[in-house]
């Protein structure tokens, strides 16, 4: 009898995990995550040194990416059953341009071309409503990114993991959000095998763009393939800062004739411009709006007492990264139901 028990807890735990990914928010699987983010942050030979994050236990490691564009670099994670790959996307690091990402938030329309060297465009439908517009810092990192990315998922794919998991934290997730629109949008069209899966766990993920592409990415990921998982104390998911004009509102509103009261903000892109003149980059047409919004389903990790007594949430506090690193947003997870 106790073989069979045995027996039944081996055949219950292997298809568990071998099962196709379902819809839904997963804590299970929003905290093998957060194990690939923290460390595609980290040089690989200080992995041993991340003791408030443990190693997964159901993912290997395949594949780092060289870096790239805006400080950018991906991880390529693959389960131990071979069923499902992960693309973990890096956030910010402490590096100039890297953080010119960020601070390069001028809006440009959710589709169009990008000529990030010369004589090398990259094409790009991030939604199909022409107002969609999105972060161009971001956009430009997907940008980068994406080739390279979609090269290792044809050969997953080629080797039959049809299930890929995408994921990035904080400046992370906003490129994910806009990875998520691009390879999802290229499934529609057919330049992507339609049996692939793909769920999305943006985390401490920023507002990648305005209302109209938020509208379309929830569209496109309708049935809970896609969430943003924000820790209710991290300041990172409420940024960019946006300002709504009465342009920003749909074709039907009441405010269309109102007179505008605020002027358009002047984005720092020269800076970024400047960075990437002499690799043949050239500036797209910006969107003429800053009215960024919060992206698709949102899973709040609200703290409670006991974060108090783990982390400093007071306001004198002056270490502003403290509820946006990771070890904040484990603990939350874990106190999450099952």
């Amino acid at each position: 009898m106790r073989y069979l028990v045995l027996l039944f807890l081996f055949l219950f735990n292997y298809t568990a995990f071998t099962q196709t990914l379902q819809p839904g928010f997963s804590k299970a699987e929003y905290a093998e995550t957060i194990k690939a983010n923290a460390r595609v942050h980290y040089d690989l030979e200080k992995w041993d040194s991340l003791d408030k994050i443990p190693p997964s236990q159901q993912y290997d490691f395949i594949y780092r990416s060289p870096v790239v564009g805006l400080e950018n670099m991906w991880d390529l994670w693959v389960a131990k059953n071979k069923s499902t790959a992960l693309v973990a996307v890096r956030g910010s690091v402490m590096t100039q341009a890297s953080f010119l990402a960020n601070l390069y938030a001028a809006m440009v329309p959710a589709n169009g071309t990008l000529e990030l060297e010369k004589n090398q465009p990259f094409h790009y439908e991030l939604a199909n409503h022409p107002n969609a517009a999105v972060h161009v810092g971001w956009l430009i990192a997907m940008a980068h990114l994406a080739p390279d990315i979609e090269h290792k998922i044809d050969s997953c794919y080629k080797k039959g993991i049809k299930q890929i998991i995408l994921t990035g934290h904080s400046q992370g997730g906003g490129i994910i959000f806009l990875l998520n629109a691009y390879l999802k949008n290229k499934q529609i069209k057919g330049s992507i095998p339609k049996d692939i899966i793909f769920k999305t766990y943006c985390s401490a993920g920023p507002k990648p763009g305005n209302l109209f592409f938020a509208y379309d990415y929830e569209r496109i990921n309708y049935g809970g393939w896609a969430y943003n998982v924000v820790n209710a104390a991290d300041w990172v998911p409420d940024v960019p800062f946006s300002i709504q004009t009465v342009n920003d509102f749909t074709k039907v509103n009441p405010f269309r004739n109102a007179k505008k009261a605020i002027k358009k903000m002047k984005f720092p892109s020269n800076l970024i411009v400047k960075h990437l003149y002499n690799k043949g980059f050239q500036s797209p047409a910006y969107y003429q709006s800053n009215y960024y919004v919060r992206t698709g389903n949102i899973i709040a990790l609200v703290p409670g007492p006991d974060y108090d007594q783990q982390f400093n949430n007071t306001p004198e506090n002056t270490n502003i990264w403290e509820h946006h690193l990771f070890d904040p947003y484990l603990y939350l997870t874990n106190q999450l139901p099952d």
